[in-house]
């Protein structure tokens, strides 16, 4: 930032030239990505077009469902990720989608507030299908919600195992 728009910070006359936007997905603060950290990649894991594709699920059921609220995990020693939605003053279903890896193939699963989870074929098979029902505006401008969703993903639990030293 230069120095007339820092010293001009909150007089509104001037603004930066550098945007806020952020490109999605955003990893946690401070984590190597997979490839800095010379790992392979994990098949449980959620690909930047699956986030993406969460992205738009969430966003949807939020603006269907007004309070909905989204928590991610990762859990390394059970070898998945989940997605849940959840909304404190009903009204909303909540539910979970999560990507589990056995024996080196990846399946996905969907499940609800009361009932078992299942296996289903694809992500898409929940994600576009609620975003269908829900009808939102062509102009995604009035209901995607980025920003809501990189606190889901930034904020997201990774479990790993405990060590006892």
């Amino acid at each position: 930032m230069s120095a007339a728009v820092r010293s001009k910070r909150g007089r509104g006359d001037k603004v930066s030239k550098k945007t806020n936007v952020v490109p999605f997905p955003l990893r946690a603060p401070g984590a190597p990505s997979v490839a800095d950290a010379g790992c392979s990649p994990t098949r449980y894991e959620f690909t930047e077009g699956e986030l993406a594709s969460l992205c738009r699920w969430f966003s949807a059921m939020k603006y269907a469902f007004p309070g909905t609220e989204g928590v991610m995990m990762v859990s390394h020693q059970e070898n998945y990720s989940a997605v849940g939605l959840y909304n404190r003053a009903g009204g909303a279903p909540n539910c979970l989608v999560a990507k589990h890896e056995v024996g080196g193939t990846a399946r996905f699963f969907w499940s609800t507030e009361f009932d078992p989870p299942r296996q289903i074929k694809d992500l898409s098979e929940i994600t576009d299908a609620h975003i269908r029902a829900i009808r939102p505006p062509r102009d995604e401008k009035g209901w995607l919600d980025p920003a809501g969703w990189m606190g889901v993903y930034t904020s997201r639990l990774i479990a790993t195992q405990l060590q006892v030293v």
